[in-house]
């Protein structure tokens, strides 16, 4: 609509500043004939109520000729005028003038009878004065044209711009106007929502810096997991990391804030809980392809991470704790989610010593962390989160149905003792992880033939990601490479 109407308006102005065509001629010549005009007559486009055309004749022998045609800003007896009937100079009967106000009209003249009485018009002055008519007539109206096309210009230029930003402000304030009653609309029901959800609560599990509950948010099950305010920090680094990553296996954010003092963040709810839960079920066994659905999904999301393949930056993210209690398990059992990234990192391009400070889990910790002798690389920070990935990797595959252990054990759980002599957790996992060298037992023959080789494959990829030297461990592309070779 907005465009239609300009359109008309330029209609108008056009009918307004252009209605009225005068031709304009001038003859340096003393014997010229009237086609000298139809060849060389210029027509220009004046105000009709402010200007008339003008002509000017000459008798040669009785054959009236144009001598000059023009435009004057004209009087009320111009204006009134239609028609070009010539009036003889009272000075030089050969010399005849008219003016008129429709177009072309000093191209069609018509003569009069001579009076007597001689009489001193509006045009016989300009006719008397011919430095007068040259120029009014002819030496400005180049000028003249030009300058009046430059100011309409200016003036529809002008006219297009505050329309236009008239119809962007009006549209702009109508959307910003939506979309607070939009927010204030959706705060109030978030606010009434989370609420709610709070008083729902029902607690699922107790970690070192949050406590993950159970909750209805909008009748959808979720899961809440709730920080205190000592561990913002952690929080606020799980939010920045949740937000930027994008895969299948890695957990999703569905919203987060503060509630009273309380940081939280909503996520997804998985019946089927963490991994490790689901491996302690008695008489839970795994299928050889759900085990290596369940190694290649977290060998992708492992990959994924290290690559840098997040939106917002390109620098690879390290887990830093890796375990199978921060893995959950979906509805159909088909796939696994990494979760807990309250302690990862993005890697900068120069590190530090803080990037190497002894964090995550002691059971799950690799042994180049637990003596304190870790190289200051990018790639023995991805490889520490491996090492963790591959005592993940045994706990699944020792729940296959073709593997012979029957019941589940965490990682090195088979080598502790009672603690009869008073040694610590951490201190039992240094002796057996870095003193002895000892990694959890695989056994690599089984009695079902038709797996037996996959079941080998699997053993022989777990030794090269838990192998004590950092520098030549698996990565994380090359073992999601390998595994999908097996599906």
């Amino acid at each position: 609509m907005q465009l239609i109407f300009i359109f008309l308006f330029f209609v108008n102005l056009i009918n307004i500043f252009y209605a009225l065509v005068c031709p304009i001629y001038r003859s340096y010549q003393r014997n010229f004939i009237e086609e000298d005009c139809h060849r060389n007559c210029k027509f220009y486009y004046v105000l009709e109520k402010q200007h008339a055309c003008i002509g000017v004749y000459y008798n040669y022998s009785g054959n009236i000729s144009i001598k000059q045609l023009g435009i004057i800003p004209s009087d009320e007896q111009c204006l009134i005028s239609k028609q070009c009937i010539l009036d003889i100079d009272p000075l030089n009967s050969q010399s005849s003038s008219c003016c008129c106000s429709t177009d072309n009209c000093t191209l069609n003249w018509q003569s009069i009878s001579t009076t007597t009485t001689i009489t001193t018009t509006y045009r016989s002055i300009l006719i008397n004065s011919t430095t007068k008519i040259k120029n009014l007539i002819i030496i400005d109206q180049d000028y003249f044209s030009w300058k009046l096309f430059l100011i309409i210009f200016i003036l529809i230029m002008i006219i297009i711009l505050i329309t236009f930003t008239f119809g962007l402000w009006k549209s702009l304030r109508n959307k910003y106007n939506n979309i607070n009653n939009n927010n204030k609309n959706n705060k109030s029901l978030l606010s009434t929502s989370i609420e709610q959800l709070f008083f729902s609560l029902q607690e699922i599990n107790i970690g070192k810096n949050s406590i993950v509950y159970k909750g209805l948010l909008n009748h959808d099950i979720v899961a809440v997991k709730i920080y205190k305010q000592i561990n913002i920090l952690i929080w606020k680094n799980e939010v920045t990391l949740l937000k930027s990553i994008k895969h299948e296996s890695i957990i999703k954010i569905l919203s987060e804030g503060q509630y009273n003092s309380h940081l939280y963040l909503i996520l997804p709810f998985y019946e089927n809980g963490t991994l490790q839960s689901y491996l302690l079920t008695p008489n839970r066994k795994l299928s050889i392809n759900q085990c290596l659905i369940f190694f290649r999904s977290l060998a992708s999301a492992i990959s994924y991470l290290h690559m840098g393949r997040n939106n917002n930056t390109n620098m690879s993210i390290v887990h830093r704790d890796i375990k199978s209690s921060n893995i959950l398990i979906d509805k159909n059992e088909l796939n696994l989610y990494l979760t807990d990234f309250g302690v990862a990192l993005v890697l900068p391009q120069i590190l530090t010593e803080k990037d190497f400070v002894q964090i995550g889990t002691i059971r799950y910790m690799a042994p180049e962390l637990l003596e304190g002798v870790i190289t200051h690389t990018h790639e023995a920070l991805c490889s520490v989160d491996i090492y963790a990935l591959a005592l993940v990797m045994w706990e699944i595959i020792t729940q296959c149905d073709v593997y012979p252990t029957t019941v589940y054990r965490p990682p090195y759980e088979e080598y502790r003792t009672n603690n009869s002599d008073g040694s610590s957790f951490a201190t039992e996992i240094y002796d057996i992880v870095v003193v002895r060298r000892l990694r959890p037992t695989l056994i690599r023959q089984i009695k079902d033939n038709q797996h037996a080789l996959i079941i080998r494959e699997l053993c022989s990829l777990i030794d090269a990601c838990w192998i004590t030297d950092s520098d030549i461990r698996m990565n994380a592309q090359t073992l999601a490479f390998k595994l999908n070779q097996l599906m």
